[in-house]
């Protein structure tokens, strides 16, 4: 449940990032945009009867039945062909100034028309009336906006005499539009291109959208690592469209196929505005002709020294300049000083920790990075039975490994209550396997000396049971019986094997004081030299039932202490299997051999079951048949020469494509925060510099005595 919810907050995490990224990309693209915004509320369907007018002015229009012109439109028209298409179905309606700009040449028509900076094709026959307000509707086509309507006048209206409504046009001079006074000073066209690759880098997209598509499709590609099987088939199929358009994208700018269109005039620029006004001291006021000309804001400096002189200058179709005079050439400054865009390697950088911290949080890693690098260099199956045919198998990491035969389970170095092995103290997902004989099963003499204890004061507590008979009269033995009190025998032996047991003066302190009081001695040694001397022979000691019990309970608790120690001695003493062989161990934990698992552990039992469940487990699992299968994870060998194996389940198609993906991901991942993240720093520095070195390199070339080094490539 955890994974599907971590799941569902990295998706909306994704997509509220994409959604910010695309917003705020799309926001400075309407901001920056050139064009018109023609909204929907002031628009309506193209009739029947407008649709043939503009086909009847398309074909009077046609390039085919007149001689070629430098006017724009007709350029337009020779290329393109005004055409409609199925944009051309919503007339849309504007109010707004219209100005014209021409270049000088012999064509009579050749001007251009705009609202604000968007070109449009406005039929000459129109132009007297042009106001300073003008209600327009135009439609979409293959090119530019077309004007079918201008202050009232329609296409439907004109299109049949548009012979005489063209004459009008050159002899009548509109008087309130807004339009550029012709020049004396002639501009010439001297060839239309398509702006370079380092011109087209300027206005071409910084990157950013495509870091954050690929971002999106590396998050993406790690929440389908993580998540349900059910999400993998939408999850790839929506990697792989963003995948396909970043491709596009990158491609469609290699070919070029976005590059605009370049005018290379040569003029005379001067300085004056709009309407012929003079302001000194600003590139906003420069026109070549009746063209009003757009200066990068960093040639403020240097554009003085070739005005009012014959100069070539390449513009854009919206009059921004690229290239003027000699050495201003925004070609040349990103050739020999190269765009430092960072955004983009930000964005890569940033989802990229992102996603690598998420890796190393919940993913994994050791597992699929080790299978992976094997199943590349090529994985080996091998089958074997015997230990000879496994110790002459090459081994490698990554290889399928399926080992049958009889071996000997883990026994774990340290044994404590918290030990999550089934089989305490044995550990049945590993097994020994090597030739030698098995071990002995556990023995211990502690073990021996206190089982007689508890048997000898068991039989004389409990005469009656198990057909324990005393040896004293029988009518004796009934009396006693009716009074209610209890015949201990043989006092002697009770206290030579509380001495065998308990040896040591630190042991059994209560047992023994107690068993100094029933024998009415000074001491314990002085008791044991009694019962070994025989002067406690034949020597009985009646007890109350409550004296009885204190008295079993003593030796139980005597005894619980040595069965705790001598279990966990025994069991650490079968930690210690011959050296040589093989350790072949299940890393997920599942056992190796048939037996089931015991319902409760090792010590969940109390001391004496304990070492009873020892000897059962170990007679059982000290040398028992198993079988392991699966792919080795890693291979090793300790200081004894035991060769350890580890093994993993055969993971399925889907588990293995997880693997390969993981591997690839944290490669590609780790990769591109690198890279990046070294970009990054590097054009972060140089991007604060390059306009620096773009200014140095101009005063340079316009001011040869000053000392200026040549200008550096940026990388």
């Amino acid at each position: 449940m955890s994974t599907v919810v971590e799941t569902l907050i990295l998706l909306c995490a994704v997509i509220v990032i994409a959604g910010l990224c695309l917003g705020f990309i799309m926001r400075r693209r309407r901001l920056a945009s050139p064009s018109m915004n023609f909204s929907k509320p002031n628009q309506r369907k193209l009739s029947q009867q407008e649709r043939d007018a503009v086909e009847r002015y398309f074909r009077q229009n046609d390039p085919l039945s007149h001689p070629p012109m430098t006017h724009r439109s007709n350029l337009i028209l020779q290329r393109d062909k005004l055409a409609l298409s199925a944009k051309s179905e919503s007339v849309y309606a504007v109010t707004h100034a219209i100005t014209r700009y021409g270049l000088a040449s012999d064509d009579p028509n050749k001007w251009r028309y705009f609202l604000e900076t968007t070109e449009i094709h406005l039929p000459l026959f129109w132009e007297q009336y042009i106001a300073q307000e003008n209600h327009v509707e135009l439609i979409k086509t293959q090119t530019i906006p077309l004007v079918i309507s201008l202050n009232g006048h329609t296409l439907v209206d004109h299109i049949y005499d548009r012979a005489s409504a063209a004459s009008a046009v050159i002899t009548t001079a509109p008087q309130n539009a807004s339009i550029r006074p012709e020049e004396n000073d002639n501009v010439e066209l001297l060839s239309v291109r398509h702006e370079t690759k380092e011109e087209h880098q300027l206005t071409q997209s910084s990157g950013v959208r495509e870091s954050v598509a690929l971002s999106t499709a590396m998050l993406l590609l790690f929440i389908t690592l993580i998540g349900p099987a059910a999400i993998l088939p939408w999850m790839m199929a929506i990697i792989v469209l963003l995948v396909a358009w970043v491709g596009w994208r990158i491609i469609s700018e290699a070919l070029g196929r976005h590059r605009k269109e370049i005018h290379c005039l040569r003029g005379m620029p001067k300085r004056w505005g709009l309407f012929g006004e003079t302001k000194q001291g600003d590139i906003s006021n420069i026109s070549l002709g009746v063209v009003d000309l757009v200066y990068p804001a960093h040639w403020q400096g240097f554009i003085s020294s070739e005005l009012g002189q014959k100069t070539n200058i390449d513009v854009y179709l919206n009059s921004q300049v690229v290239r003027q005079g000699r050495y201003l050439s925004l070609h040349d400054e990103v050739k020999n000083f190269p765009l430092q865009r960072w955004g983009k390697n930000l964005v890569i950088t940033c989802s990229s920790m992102i996603i690598l911290i998420a890796m190393l949080a919940y993913v994994p890693l050791s597992l699929p990075l080790k299978l992976s690098f094997a199943w590349l260099q090529g994985a080996q199956s091998t089958q074997v039975n015997s230990v000879a045919a496994l110790e002459k198998t090459p081994l490698r990491v990554g290889d399928t490994l399926k080992v049958q035969g009889a071996g000997m389970c883990y026994v774990p170095p340290r044994l404590n209550a918290n030990s999550s092995s089934p089989f305490m103290p044995f550990d049945c997902s590993s097994v020994y396997w090597n030739e030698a004989a098995p071990l002995p099963m556990p023995e211990s003499a502690t073990i021996d000396a206190a089982d007689d204890l508890i048997a000898t004061v068991h039989n004389q507590l409990h005469p009656g049971s198990a057909g324990n008979e005393q040896n004293i009269n029988p009518q004796l033995a009934t009396a006693i019986e009716k009074s209610g009190m209890i015949l201990v025998d043989d006092f002697s032996d009770i206290v030579l094997k509380t001495e065998a047991l308990c040896s040591n003066s630190e042991d059994c302190v209560r047992l023994k004081n107690a068993l100094v009081n029933l024998g009415n001695a000074d001491n314990w040694g002085t008791l044991v030299k009694r019962a070994k001397s025989g002067q406690l022979k034949g020597m009985n000691v009646l007890l109350r039932p409550v004296s009885a019990e204190s008295l079993s309970e003593l030796v139980n608790s005597a005894t619980t202490a040595f069965y705790s120690h001598e279990t966990l001695r025994a069991a650490a003493a079968l930690n210690s299997p011959p050296p040589g062989g093989f350790l072949i161990s299940n890393d997920e934990g599942k056992l190796l051999v048939s037996e089931a698992k015991p319902p409760v552990s090792l010590l969940a039992y109390n001391p004496l079951e304990q070492w009873k469940q020892l000897q059962s487990l170990s007679s059982m699992l000290l040398h028992t048949p198993f079988s392991a299968q699966g792919v080795i994870t890693n291979i090793s060998i300790d200081a004894n020469g035991t060769r350890h194996v580890s093994l993993h389940s055969e993971p399925d198609i889907s588990t293995l494509w997880r693997y390969l993906g993981t591997t690839i991901l944290l490669i590609v991942v780790t990769a591109s925060l690198l890279v990046n993240a070294f970009l990054l720093i590097k054009r972060r520095l140089n991007d604060k510099r390059r306009l620096e070195r773009i200014q140095a390199y101009y005063s340079n070339c316009f001011n040869p005595t000053l000392i200026n080094p040549t200008p550096h490539t940026l990388g």
